[in-house]
């Protein structure tokens, strides 16, 4: 580790996990996604210099609670997690705002994703802290997000109440210059006796009280915190308020636009909302622009304020509301310096015309690159299979799909037509299966990997068993969280020290489904065949589908060099005629030779797998 004092270059994320451990935070539970994921990774390379606890828990609601616990018990705890997770552990989040965090103290990292990068959507989960009442802070840059973890957990400890901290996807993995400080020594041991009250029942009324008493208490800290920043001219005639990220983008725009009579608030106390500063920025400037991501929530908050103020000393409000700043998709310089100019707060379209002109450019030296599975994944062999039984059932077929690797799926030829949560794929299978007695004559597929089975998979299969759904359901298992960069879980061929394998086979065999069996995805013609006569059968079915992720291989020195190249045999392909292997089955190891037209097996991506030889139906494709 670096010297306290010294200037490293961090990732927003990294930036977290060392302000998590200067603060000195001990444990640290979670489940990866992006774009939190490194936060965790960044922990978990201390555990072994420090006295420090970190898991991969099997989702959010569990990563939540064990954190819970160990703050419990006196141990200062973080729960770093993406937007969406933040979905599947609001249950115990609304529920431990109100009976406390004890002395160790909790901070809820939670990165969202605006433009939905890596995500099914782009939520904004301030509108969480806002529900829960806890208090939540956005940093703006790596070395902000490293300062607000000492301020988070302090808040946590002295309030007994969990603190959020809000991150970007730009913040996350953008880098910066951080300047470090000392590690925290870490408690040597918890305390033996739990907090009185941990729970809210009979009265939660009261509880609710308390909360509300605290949260007045902070919003009086938050008015003095100088995490907030007010940079306003002289002879000030406007207002721009920012929040997190937003605030460097809107400070670029303002020096760019070269005006002298915009000032910038910049908000990282976003929850509760530092009122006074608020209004007595707003009171003094004609009109006010917001930037923030991704939904109006400081704007809206913002408007409430100004109920109060006269109508001579209310400004003009303009963003998201107004239409002047889109409400969806992420910010950047650009759309600041357009709604600048388009709320009259700065002259003239000069340089942004020349700043359109180059992006004009740029944008034609792009070449489109549609998501698709990486060469040789088994994902593809499984939805290859899919598409040709849907065939072979006239379309009567429908495979609601599931958040991981195999999300791909709808990009290919939509042969996964539903993606919703994490574990929603068997669920909504549930409702479809249940469907005959009203004339849905659909066979029924889910898809899962083994990650997302264990994450929320379980009491969906339960319901299926217990309600006799007529279901398909297919684990595609990989042994890894591959998605977001190879973490264990349960099922993970490697395990951690102290970390016991759990065997999904043995779970399923608990629930007793009417039929389960065990495939590979590495050889399409007899999984096709496997999935096919399953489908045929009545009831709960389970097919476990062995996968191979070629990126783990990769990891593990596991080189092609044992398989035999693959080649096109020119003499049988069909060209221009079939393009199924190239346009169709679409590994990205396959090419296109234009001058010949015909496909061309690239070496360099190729692993060697074979599945496209059962692809080509002339059996162009061979081993050499």
């Amino acid at each position: 580790m670096a010297d306290s004092g010294s200037s490293v270059i961090m990732s927003g994320n990294e930036a977290i996990a060392r302000g998590a451990l200067e603060a000195g935070i001990s444990f640290c539970t979670s489940y990866p996604g992006t774009p939190s994921t490194e936060i965790t990774e960044t922990l978990m390379k201390s555990i072994g210099q420090l006295n420090l606890y970190a898991e991969w828990s099997t989702n959010e609601k569990v990563a939540l609670e064990a954190a819970a616990g160990a703050s419990w018990a006196g141990v200062p705890a973080i729960c770093p997690m993406k937007s969406l997770g933040l979905n599947v552990a609001a249950d115990f989040l609304l529920n431990v705002n109100l009976s406390g965090t004890g002395k160790g103290g909790l901070v809820i990292v939670v990165c969202d994703d605006p433009q939905g990068h890596s995500s099914s959507n782009e939520q904004d989960s301030r509108f969480y802290s806002k529900a829960a009442m806890l208090p939540m802070l956005e940093p703006a840059s790596a070395q902000q997000a490293m300062e607000v973890m000492h301020t988070a957990l302090d808040i946590s400890r002295r309030f007994e109440i969990p603190v959020v901290v809000r991150s970007t996807t730009r913040l996350s993995h953008s880098r910066g210059l951080v300047t470090i400080g000392d590690i925290t020594k870490r408690a040597k041991a918890a305390t033996r006796a739990l907090p009185k009250g941990l729970y809210n029942v009979p009265q939660p009324y009261v509880k609710h009280r308390e909360l509300l008493a605290k949260l007045m208490l902070i919003a009086a800290e938050f008015e003095k915190s100088p995490l907030n920043t007010y940079d306003y001219p002289k002879d000030m005639k406007h207002l721009v308020i920012s929040s997190g990220i937003c605030g460097l983008y809107a400070k670029e725009a303002l020096a760019l636009a070269d005006t002298k009579d915009i000032g910038l608030l910049r908000l990282t106390t976003t929850h509760p909302l530092p009122q006074h500063l608020i209004t007595g920025a707003i009171s003094k400037a004609k009109r006010v622009l917001f930037v923030e991501e991704t939904d109006p929530f400081i704007e809206d908050e913002t408007r409430a304020l100004a109920a109060d103020l006269t109508r001579t000393s209310s400004p003009q409000f303009i963003g998201k509301r107004t239409g002047t700043i889109p409400a969806w998709g992420e910010m950047n310089v650009d759309i600041v310096l357009h709604a600048l100019r388009d709320a009259a707060l700065v002259r003239g379209p000069g340089m942004l015309q020349s700043n359109q002109t180059a992006i004009g450019k740029a944008e034609k030296l792009l070449i489109p690159r549609p998501l698709t599975f990486c060469a040789g994944c088994t994902h593809r062999n499984v939805y290859w299979a899919l598409r040709k039984i849907r065939k072979r059932l006239s379309d009567r077929l429908v495979v609601a799909g599931d958040i991981g690797c195999y999300s791909m799926g709808v990009f290919y030829d939509e042969a996964m037509q539903t993606m919703q949560a994490m574990g929603s794929g068997i669920g909504t299978a549930c409702g479809l299966g249940q469907l005959k007695r009203f004339g849905f004559d659909c066979r029924v597929v889910a898809v899962a990997g083994d990650s997302t089975f264990f994450h929320a998979c379980m009491p969906a299969l339960v319901n299926a068993k217990h309600k006799s759904a007529d279901i398909t359901f297919l684990i595609l298992d990989n042994a890894t969280t591959a998605m977001t960069g190879f973490q264990t879980h349960p099922g993970s061929t490697s395990q951690e020290e102290g970390h016991r394998k759990v065997s999904i086979r043995s779970l399923v065999e608990a629930v007793e489904p009417d039929f389960l069996a065990v495939g590979d995805a590495t050889d399409v013609v007899s999984m096709t065949d496997l999935i096919h006569s399953t489908l045929a059968k009545q009831g709960l079915k389970v097919l476990i589908l062995n996968s191979v992720c070629r990126l783990e291989e990769e990891r593990h020195d596991v080189v092609p060099g044992g398989r035999a190249p693959v080649a096109i045999n020119s003499s049988l392909c069909r060209g221009e005629s079939c393009r199924i292997c190239a346009a169709q089955y679409g590994c990205p190891a396959i090419g296109w030779d234009y001058e010949e037209g015909r496909p061309v097996i690239s070496d360099e991506l190729c692993v060697r797998c074979g599945s496209c030889i059962d692809a080509c139906p002339h059996d162009a494709i061979i081993r050499r």
